[in-house]
């Protein structure tokens, strides 16, 4: 009675199944719609601030270009940072 059997050995090897799902779904949806907008919204700005400097203090169309390139570089800077911290996230 004193010595333990090895008939019996419990062993733990089944582990809870990794979530998947709508939760994960939703999750990645607002983080591709948040680089969509945040491209979209940093061209609009870089225009919108080279627009103003056109028309109401009277440079020239030059200035409206360089803020556009500007509002593209910003954009894509956006979603590079965010697609670094969404795939830092998946691994």
């Amino acid at each position: 009675m004193g010595s333990l059997s090895t008939e019996y050995t419990p062993t733990v090897t089944e582990r809870r199944p990794k979530r998947s799902g709508l939760p994960d779904t939703v999750r990645t949806l607002g983080a591709l719609s948040t680089v969509g907008l945040s491209f979209v919204l940093a061209i609009m700005m870089g225009v919108g601030v080279g627009y103003v400097l056109m028309t109401r203090f009277g440079f020239g169309r030059w200035v409206f270009f360089v803020f556009f390139i500007f509002g593209v570089v910003a954009g894509i800077l956006n979603v590079y940072r965010t697609a670094g911290r969404f795939l830092d996230t998946k691994q």
